[in-house]
């Protein structure tokens, strides 16, 4: 796993429960609300990078 993409979903994976931990106060929605994060910054990635390489590629 040393390409870009796996250090990405593994930076995600690793930060999305913290912030989930410090902003949700009962595991349900905080279990939610790290999924939704893990999606968001993965996804967001994704497309800015494929952004940025239509723009500039």
């Amino acid at each position: 796993m040393t390409s870009h993409l796996g250090m990405m979903i593994l930076f995600a994976a690793l930060v999305s429960p913290v912030f989930a931990a410090l902003h949700r106060d009962d595991l349900a929605s905080g279990r939610l609300f790290a999924v939704r994060l893990f999606g968001a910054l993965v996804g967001g990635a994704c497309l800015f990078g494929w952004v940025l390489y239509l723009a500039f590629g």
